[in-house]
């Protein structure tokens, strides 16, 4: 079909946007199937791809609304829907899981603002997020992750309680927030988070089917 005949014409760069639409698919079956460290180290793949999206997009010129927008969304899956269910899943299965709209709906209010607004700078130029960055999410996911091999699901559930509302305020906060723009910073965060969780995913006997 003829793409004159479509809404829009995807690029290449968009087709990497929406790979988050299978990351995140992969890592919510992996989810209900019991495999959480395993569901972490597939967003941390799908982080990259978000990550690089933007990267690409400005090297080939094809920087456009469009773009943005679907970044967006795939940000709501990613950053937002994907960890509420593994925290639902693994950590919060009770009452404390009405924490999670909050973060879903204060998320998406930072992003919509993002969209609008763009980003900042801080007061010696540099690039900077309006508000907390709703990627942050993964790493307060990774961090329960982690903390529950050492200490008991309650206290992490607990700490969450408190961690998740100050993260949701954060997101709204109008101050400026430090920006990754060095390649080897972002292959370091992601590619090291998907590493790390897919080692304590076979440790813990998630590789089995």
């Amino acid at each position: 079909m003829s793409g004159q005949h479509l809404i829009v014409r995807l690029n290449r760069v968009d087709l990497l946007t929406l790979s988050g639409v299978f990351s995140v698919s992969l890592a919510l079956w992996l989810t209900l199937h019991s495999k959480p460290l395993l569901a972490t180290a597939v967003l941390f793949v799908a982080m990259l791809a978000d990550a690089l999206d933007g990267i690409w997009a400005r090297q080939r010129g094809v920087l456009r609304e469009f773009g943005r927008y679907l970044d967006g969304f795939m940000d709501v899956l990613v950053y937002l829907v994907a960890p509420a269910l593994i925290w639902h899943h693994s950590l919060m299965t009770s009452w404390s899981a009405l924490l999670l709209p909050l973060m879903i709906a204060c998320g998406c209010i930072r992003l919509a603002v993002f969209n609008q607004a763009g980003t900042t700078e801080t007061a010696s130029g540099k690039p900077a997020y309006i508000g907390m960055p709703v990627f942050w999410s993964l790493f307060i996911l990774g961090g329960s992750l982690l903390l529950n091999r050492f200490i008991p699901a309650n206290i992490v559930t607990a700490m969450l309680m408190v961690v998740l509302p100050a993260f949701s305020f954060a997101m709204l906060w109008k101050k400026p927030f430090f920006k990754f723009t060095a390649l080897w910073q972002i292959l370091l965060l992601t590619l090291g988070g998907a590493a790390l969780f897919a080692v304590l995913a076979s440790r813990a006997g998630e590789l089995s089917w």
